[in-house]
């Protein structure tokens, strides 16, 4: 997932951690969810990628 965090760094979170895909999180196929330690969501909903941090930043 190193491409997951390369694209927060350049979009300016703060804190990163290691992304884990949460496949109990995905409401249907369309979406791909992953979570690092810092309670980051990594969302893809069609191919877009929307980062939520812990504090509810969207980058």
């Amino acid at each position: 997932m190193e491409k997951l965090q390369e694209e927060a760094r350049k979009r300016g979170l703060k804190q990163i951690g290691e992304p884990i895909r949460r496949f109990d999180l995905e409401p249907n196929h369309l979406y791909e969810i992953y979570l690092d330690e810092y309670d980051n969501e990594y969302v893809f909903r069609r191919g877009i990628l929307t980062i939520v941090a812990a504090d509810g930043t969207v980058y």
